[in-house]
């Protein structure tokens, strides 16, 4: 880690595991109970958090800011996708939402979104016949 790196940290006090999602990457780390996991990014997080983080049933939903996250649990380093992808320019969590709008459990937090209904292309052309 340089000076410049920044950390950010959690601890889950129990008493079972944590499941701890780290978007855009899709990682997933189990936290176990009396442990702490701690997400480091080169140059700082953005307003000093590592993103949004929402709760869901299940787990925790972080969305990572910075453009990679290297990942510490109890202070073991864990391989990850977020340590060596960077996050692409102007990938937001909208967008993810929209992508995955038909596969809730993989859609972020598994929210649900609004469907939007269009006509099909035979209903289109009728209306455009008349008929």
């Amino acid at each position: 880690m340089t000076t410049s790196d920044h950390q950010w940290g959690l601890s889950n006090p129990g008493p079972e595991s944590l499941l701890v999602w780290l978007e855009p990457w899709c990682d997933e780390f189990e936290v176990p109970a009396r442990s702490t996991i701690t997400l480091k990014a080169p140059g700082g997080f953005e307003e000093g958090t590592p993103g949004e983080v929402e709760w869901t049933p299940e787990n925790l939903v972080i969305w990572g800011n910075g453009p990679t996250v290297e990942v510490f649990i109890d202070g073991v380093h864990h391989e990850s996708g977020s340590a060596v992808i960077p996050i692409p320019d102007g990938l937001t969590k909208k967008m993810l939402n929209v992508v995955f709008a038909e596969q809730p459990t993989a859609r972020l937090g598994g929210a649900p979104s609004a469907v939007i209904d269009w006509p099909s292309r035979w209903r289109r052309v009728r209306r455009i016949l008349g008929l």
